[in-house]
């Protein structure tokens, strides 16, 4: 026996179509939304949704019955006018004649009916109301469960949906949806609504948001005819006491099995010697019991990305999650914490979650008759990003900040990870625009109980503040200016404890490798890169130059091309080139060489390398000698962690940072051309005016704290050097316009605080670009 109905009336074949189709399909989301309910849904929110409907005992059963509800309006003459002679036969006279009437409007090519979702709305709103909802609850679970097509429908919509009484059916329709419901309700098995405590449920804009993402994926999931294919029964009885295994084989189907991770940092990465930020993380969250914020700052080489999984595994067993997404800041970086997650996943299975990173499962027949938010997208949406909802993955960080725009589906993503623990790298990364977005972000995955750790080798105090401050206020309900201070702190390395209490910040020790960690500073003139290069391998060994334009990398590359071409074959050292402009499978090829000559227990061929920002982060690589452009303070401390990363070995000589990139006039610094577009003018001028007459960097202990907040913090910490002042001044207004300007840009683009959010129609109205992550240039 085949076990699915057809799955719309108007899309419906005369071959097996003896179950009611309707009824079919909202017993089979309802059915999924059974299971999902419990790992879809972080414990947070699943507590809150749960409580929401616990006056009316069953609660799981209420909130999936209402998720398969959710097509409740296609029993209305416009939707079932788009196939007319289906609908006739199953309808009869009257109600064919109210179809025939809505279907002689139409014209071809266009739809004047009202979309099925306004429908269930209206509907959903009247019935709720009806059987002693309060009118906050019966609209929050009306909207909720009327905006499974991505947008949640706002009051003018649903007053014009109510005058369209030709598409709706008025009073003769309305019946038949109330017989349809009350159908359902007994196949699943529940008591006559009338008859529950309708008035006592109270649903927040929180729950409801959940509530629409799990009525959303479930629509989906039921959608998909190779888990429900078309029934040939009419025994509606039989088909509710089967669906559930079917339910149950299309959830395992989509492989979204829970990840039961070891929990002792020696247990996770066997073999390998705890590092002190690593054992202070392993004991702050070994007995963590509540949504918890971490934030580990700590040079490079301290093993910040291990910390980071073992403080996900802790909290994932601790608060009984679904697994961790780590967010990186490129693909490059994304697929190196892939590997390092499937070190540790214990045959989970690991996805890399970003565009073009591979497709999944593909549903059919999701079907559209929203002419606004084009169900297409959707269904390419749930082809191509629904990774995002797989246990364990690493992907870029723009499909998190995905989850702070206003745009269809949000609420999906934001469902999607508030069962995992969230880990964001290098959070100093961010410009302002993408920064306001993650703040953002914050108060809602704070809002919604997701836990998040965060890693940084370089960050301002005032920005560490603003973190915990974002995530807080969600999590208490608060305004950020309204959540506990917590202390300044001068220690490095440090990690800050946050949850529903005071944050703490508590100091670490350095490793061995970073005990003595000072760097020789020296300049190098543009003209006499090549000769630096070619100098510092002479011996063998590996050296790399990192431009901050690709035009310099090109330039640089070809030198040296020349140079070594001069060369006798055998002092020829080996040439690479990587940014971010090579094609994708180039720039594979180079990254995999590269860690296998300067990853651990690399080869450490002779070689130079000449780069971009791209090596700045994440790739675990160690250079014997480097060089780079002048850049922000923060940024030269990270690249200077590729120099002598895993060895101070004595024979590897005093580790020298040269910096190049830079010429120096009596009215300041001159840059290369087009470098404003990378990095704001002030920040470099109070970077050179930190920096110039030093010589030596010293990126042990607290230093790199103060060098930081030196460069970031009070305007007066760093005096203007003399003649550098109209520079200065410009420089100074000219930064805080593009604050201001990106603070703006990214103001438009997010979510309403959740304080702040009246009807869910805020969520997705005016919705803008969700890709648009990234600023304007």
């Amino acid at each position: 026996m085949s076990p699915k109905p057809p799955l719309l009336a108007a899309w419906g074949k005369a071959q097996g179509d003896r179950v009611h189709p309707l009824v079919g399909h909202i017993l089979d989301t309802a059915a999924v939304a059974d299971l999902l309910v419990g790992s879809l849904i972080g414990p947070r929110s699943r507590e809150e949704l749960r409580a929401a409907f616990g006056p009316l005992g069953a609660a799981d059963a209420w909130i999936a019955t209402l998720c398969g509800l959710h097509d409740l309006g296609k029993c209305c003459p416009a939707f079932q006018g788009l196939k007319v002679d289906l609908a006739t036969a199953r309808f009869g006279e009257p109600a064919a004649a109210d179809i025939h009437l809505v279907q002689r409007r139409r014209e071809p090519g266009r739809r004047y009916d009202t979309p099925h979702g306004l429908v269930t709305a209206m509907h959903m709103k009247d019935m709720l109301l009806q059987w002693g909802a309060i009118s906050d609850t019966a609209d929050l679970i009306a909207s909720a469960i009327g905006g499974h097509h991505g947008h949640f429908p706002d009051g003018t919509e649903l007053r014009q949906a109510r005058r369209e009484v030709n598409n709706h059916g008025g009073q003769a329709w309305k019946a038949r949806r109330d017989d349809l419901v009350g159908e359902v309700v007994t196949l699943r098995g529940l008591p006559q609504p009338d008859e529950a405590r309708w008035r006592d449920v109270r649903m927040s804009e929180a729950a409801a948001t959940m509530l629409a993402a799990l009525t959303t994926v479930s629509d989906w999931i039921a959608s998909d005819l190779r888990y429900f294919p078309y029934a040939d029964t009419e025994d509606l009885v039989s088909y509710a006491g089967t669906v559930h295994k079917l339910a149950a084989d299309a959830v395992e189907q989509l492989k979204l099995h829970p990840w039961t991770p070891r929990t002792r940092f020696g247990e996770l990465f066997p073999g390998t010697t705890a590092r002190p930020v690593q054992i202070l993380v392993e004991h702050l969250t070994a007995d963590r019991a509540e949504p918890t914020l971490l934030l580990v700052e700590a040079p490079t080489g301290e093993g910040k990305s291990k910390a980071a999984l073992q403080a996900a595994a802790a909290l994932v067993r601790n608060l009984g999650l679904m697994g961790t997404y780590v967010a990186m800041p490129t693909k490059a970086t994304s697929n190196q914490m892939s590997e390092e997650l499937r070190a540790v996943a214990d045959g989970v299975t690991v996805r890399s979650i970003y565009s073009g990173a591979g497709e999944s499962i593909t549903p059919t027949d999701v079907g559209c008759d929203e002419a606004r938010d084009s169900d297409t997208q959707a269904q390419e949406w749930f082809t191509r990003k629904k990774n995002l909802l797989t246990p364990v993955g690493a992907g870029t960080i723009d499909q998190a900040l995905k989850g702070a725009i206003r745009s269809g589906h949000v609420f999906v993503r934001l469902a999607a990870l508030t069962n995992k623990v969230v880990v964001i790298d290098e959070v100093h990364a961010y410009d302002t625009y993408m920064s306001t977005l993650l703040d953002r972000l914050l108060v809602w995955l704070g809002r919604l109980g997701t836990s998040v750790v965060m890693l940084s080798a370089t960050l301002p105090s005032k920005r560490r503040q603003e973190l915990v401050a974002a995530w807080q206020s969600g999590l208490l309900r608060c305004l950020p200016r309204d959540v506990p201070r917590m202390e300044p702190a001068t220690d490095y390395p440090r990690v800050t404890l946050a949850g529903t209490g005071k944050p703490v910040v508590e100091p670490a020790e350095v490793c061995e490798i970073n005990d003595t960690r000072v760097l020789r500073l020296t300049r190098v003139q543009d003209d006499e890169i090549a000769d630096w290069a070619l100098e510092q391998v002479a011996d063998g060994g590996g050296a790399v130059v990192m431009h901050n334009l690709v035009r310099r990398v090109v330039d640089t590359h070809a030198a040296l091309e020349a140079r070594i071409a001069d060369l006798p074959e055998g002092e020829r050292p080996q040439l690479f080139v990587i940014h971010g402009r090579l094609p994708d499978d180039e720039r594979r090829e180079v990254e995999s060489a590269l860690k296998k000559a300067y990853g651990r227990d690399g080869d450490r061929r002779k070689a130079i390398v000449v780069s971009s920002q791209v090596l700045e982060q994440g790739l675990d690589l160690d250079f014997d000698a480097l060089l780079t452009d002048l850049a922000p303070v923060d940024w030269l401390i990270q690249r200077a962690g590729r120099l002598h990363r895993h060895s101070r070995a004595a024979h590897r000589g005093e580790p020298t940072l040269a910096i190049a990139g830079i010429t120096d006039t009596g009215e300041g610094p001159v840059f290369p051309p087009y470098l404003h577009t990378v990095y704001a003018p002030m920040t470099m001028l109070r970077t050179w005016a930190l920096l110039r007459d030093r010589t030596v960097l010293d990126l042990s202990g607290g230093e790199v704290s103060r060098l930081v907040d030196t460069v970031y913090g009070r305007a007066e910490a760093i005096p203007c050097p003399t003649g550098w002042e109209r520079r200065w001044q410009d420089a100074a207004e000219k930064l805080t316009r593009q604050q201001e300007a990106a603070e703006r840009d990214a103001r438009v683009m997010y979510l309403p605080h959740p304080n702040a959010v009246d009807h869910l129609a805020e969520l997705t109205k005016h919705s803008k670009n969700a890709g648009q992550t990234r600023g304007r240039r």
